[in-house]
């Protein structure tokens, strides 16, 4: 399936259950989860209490989250960096509208499997700061739209980026020690 088609059912399948949140929002929501450490079935806790009130989500939505979920522990646990944010591909703007929404679910869920996150210092301390400032990006519709695209290319492999880092700083802490015998 193709990351535009899976952008447009999730869209599909949370506006038709009433969410308030875009495809872009719960993937960054869920990447934050994931790259915060929260590898066990809890996700599906706090994901249900960020966008459904508590309830949980059922039906083709808890299909798609459930196989999104996978697809985002799979792509940030390769050594290869192939993990990519999942935003609107229609046009530049519509891609940095998303892109401020996914940081800023990224930051909601790092913040809740990492509690002390805006506390820490070295690069995960710099990345956040970074991110924080990226939530506030906004652009002028008479930009020269070359330009606007180099910065927001740049700014998106910066955001996928301190998402690994966030996953490799936080998960190897959690993974269990091996014993040589």
């Amino acid at each position: 399936m193709t990351t535009s088609s899976i952008y447009t059912q999730l869209t599909i399948e949370l506006k038709s259950q009433e969410i308030g949140l875009t495809a872009a929002e719960l993937h960054g929501f869920l990447s934050g989860i994931l790259a915060g450490g929260n590898h066990d079935e809890t996700w599906h806790i706090l994901l249900s209490d960020i966008m459904n009130n508590g309830q949980p989500v059922t039906g083709q939505l808890s299909t798609l989250i459930n196989a999104l979920h996978t697809e985002i522990k799979h792509q940030l646990s390769e050594s290869d960096f192939e993990f990519q944010l999942l935003l609107n591909d229609q046009t530049l703007y519509s891609q940095i509208d998303d892109l401020v929404g996914w940081v800023n679910h990224l930051l909601l869920g790092l913040g809740l499997v990492q509690p002390k996150i805006g506390k820490m210092k070295g690069d995960i301390g710099e990345a956040i700061y970074d991110l924080r400032q990226i939530t506030q990006l906004g652009y002028d519709k008479n930009e020269d739209p070359e330009q606007l695209a180099f910065a927001f290319e740049e700014i998106l492999e910066y955001v996928r980026m301190a998402t690994i880092l966030f996953h490799d700083e936080f998960c190897a802490r959690i993974e269990p020690s091996k014993t040589l015998h």
